[in-house]
């Protein structure tokens, strides 16, 4: 343990000086919370148009009073201005919202509102009255009526209804992965004829619960809450929830593509505020397939909105709106500006997506914060890489800070991918995630980005997964009980960036609290610096520094101490005591604050991501 003697800490600070050479002033400047422009909506609305479909009166021919208000919300997108908004009341509309215009600036922007309080939903799914039959399952449609088939009691069959079906899209006729879309994610080979990939995008909800798609119709029997489509498309089977008969349930099947779509590429100044979005069959494809799309639009604020039941990625934005040689006509628009960014995404709450919560292709100066985002990632679809509870690809000076992340199955919690710049990844909370990869992923990147003050918590798989990644800045988290290396740093692909060969290089790892860990930090090179990291044994584990060289680096002001550790999932709440002398390390020249933004002190701080971290410690994390 480190001695907090006079001359430990000035060598500390001697060593810490050091190592503060490799990160610039302009690092420094870049990462300072407040270089992060957080911005707000400054319109005073000179109109509002009202949507109530609940309202006597409502009729999309009305101009949208209170009094005559309009019926769809889409009639509501293709009538607002700049400058104005829309006002929805409560009630479930099915149908798909298309914006025709954006606003022209932060004091000109055009507002999507659900009513204050009420219960506004814009669901994908239709109501399905479907007639179940029992007396045609395979056993009828098969060709050689000379051999006998087993056959079950707890299946059901109905064909699906062409007329539910809109702007022929047919999701239960199209797989995740189509085709033609693997030569626009060329990475994603391996997976062609691979469930879940291949299946389709049909989505099945009996009385408002999702039914799970099943590759093999032979499954069905054993799997209540199932489905599965016969080739043709325009039929399903399925065994009911309880092996009850399903004609006294209500079914909806989810038919939209999209739920918040607009017309045009790269609408700017667009406000969506309190509605609820759910249930879209959308496919995997990388770009242009959110539930809610922003299309390339720059300067949206999204916040304090539900998003949930989807079948592939929730939430979309990002300048690229489609991949390139994405063969749709609208792929071929000319954009109304090269504006990158600007995006404010916070305080939604993301769930049971089947990909991604959300994700981002190219963005400037963006500003991710304080969103929920859980039990996504349940196609286990990891292996076409694009699954992650936030995955932001190309990024420059983006802020991803105090997000709730938990239960992501097949992807990372944070995934920032390819050629990011001078974004931070902070004070989140992640914890139960299954990934190949990592808890927080930062991938392909050669200009420092900066991963702290996060708390990371039973991940099966890597903590933090640095992957052909240069320069990242790994300070005051806390990781544990990972079944993978608390920290991975490799490089393993052969890319090139700016001409240059990817590698994994002066990467620093520095105060750091590691509870539990299965295997320490693991790095490729030895170009790579870590130290002043405290490693915590909450359960007797006792790991060995020294009988494992392979995996670690050790540090020579590493620490060590044995501890009683607890987290509550359910109410966030850590529980941290030790007899022992905690650690103490000097304070970095940019991560000032701790997780809950305390300002940490200039001489001697504690490893980890809580500056006033006692050896009896109890707090609620959000």
């Amino acid at each position: 343990m480190i001695s907090q003697n006079k001359h430990s800490l000035f060598f500390m600070m001697l060593t810490f000086l050091f190592i503060s050479t490799a990160w610039s002033q302009e690092s420094s400047s870049q990462f300072q919370i407040e270089s992060y422009v957080r911005w707000n909506d400054s319109t005073v609305y000179n109109k509002t148009y009202v949507v109530n479909k609940n309202h006597p009166k409502a009729s999309d021919e009305n101009k949208g009073s209170e009094e005559e208000p309009l019926l769809t919300i889409n009639q509501a997108a293709q009538l607002v201005q700049s400058g104005e908004r829309v006002l929805i009341h409560a009630g479930v509309y099915r149908e798909m919202i298309q914006p025709l215009t954006g606003g022209h600036s932060a004091s000109k922007m055009i507002l999507f509102e659900g009513a204050e309080g009420e219960n506004v939903i814009v669901s994908g799914a239709r109501v399905w009255e479907a007639k179940w039959q029992q007396k045609q399952v395979l056993i009828s449609e098969l060709s050689d009526e000379t051999l006998s088939y087993a056959w079950s009691r707890k299946i059901w069959k109905a064909e699906l209804p062409e007329q539910l079906f809109e702007n022929n899209y047919l999701p239960f006729q199209l797989k995740n992965i189509e085709p033609s879309d693997f030569p626009l994610m060329p990475w994603a080979q391996l997976c062609t004829d691979k469930a879940p990939y291949q299946l389709t995008r049909g989505l099945l909800f009996q009385n408002g619960k999702r039914m799970v798609q099943l590759e093999s119709y032979g499954d069905l029997t054993r799997i209540p809450g199932s489905f599965w489509v016969h080739p043709n498309g325009k039929a399903v089977h399925i065994h009911s929830f309880e092996n009850g008969d399903p004609n006294t349930s209500i079914f909806e099947i989810g038919v939209q593509s999209h739920l918040f779509n607009p017309q045009k590429v790269g609408l700017a100044y667009l406000h969506i505020k309190g509605i609820t979005f759910e249930k879209c069959a959308n496919g995997f494809l990388r770009s242009s397939t959110g539930a809610v799309n922003a299309k390339g639009g720059h300067h949206w604020i999204i916040e304090n909105n539900t998003i949930r039941q989807v079948n592939s990625s929730g939430l979309e934005f990002g300048y690229v709106a489609f991949e390139k040689g994405d063969p749709s006509t609208m792929n071929q628009q000319p954009r109304l500006d090269d504006n990158l960014g600007g995006m404010m995404i916070r305080n939604n709450i993301i769930q049971h997506c089947g990909t991604a919560g959300m994700r981002s292709y190219m963005v400037k100066d963006a500003i991710v914060e304080n969103n929920t985002i859980a039990d996504c990632g349940w196609h286990d679809a990891e292996n076409y890489w694009e699954v992650a509870a936030i995955k932001l690809l190309r990024c420059d000076h983006t802020l991803v800070n105090g997000n709730l992340i938990y239960n992501m199955q097949g992807g990372n919690g944070i995934w920032l991918d390819w050629d990011n710049r001078y974004s931070r990844v902070t004070g989140n909370v992640i914890y139960d995630v299954q990934t190949v990869q990592g808890a927080i992923f930062i991938e392909a990147s050669i200009v420092p980005n900066l991963v702290d003050n996060n708390f990371i918590w039973n991940i099966d798989g890597n903590g933090i997964y640095l992957n052909d990644t240069d320069q990242a800045i790994v300070v005051h988290n806390l990781v544990g009980r990972t079944t993978g290396p608390v920290v991975s740093g490799i490089a393993s692909t052969g890319r090139k960036m700016n001409g240059r060969l990817l590698s994994c290089k002066q990467n620093q790892i520095y105060y750091n609290l590691f509870v539990d860990v299965n295997q320490p930090v693991h790095f490729a090179f030895d170009e790579n610096s870590t130290n002043y990291n405290c490693f915590v044994s909450a359960n007797s584990m006792n790991f060995s520094f020294e009988s494992n060289p392979v995996f670690f680096r050790k540090g020579a002001q590493d620490s060590r101490l044995n501890a009683h550790v607890e987290f509550d999932p359910k109410t966030l709440y850590f529980f941290f005591k030790t007899d022992m002398e905690l650690p103490h390390v000097i304070a970095g020249k940019y991560v000032v604050q701790d997780f809950f933004g305390k300002m940490r002190s200039g001489q001697a701080t504690v490893p980890g991501p809580f500056e006033n971290l006692t050896s009896n410690y109890k707090i609620i994390l959000k």
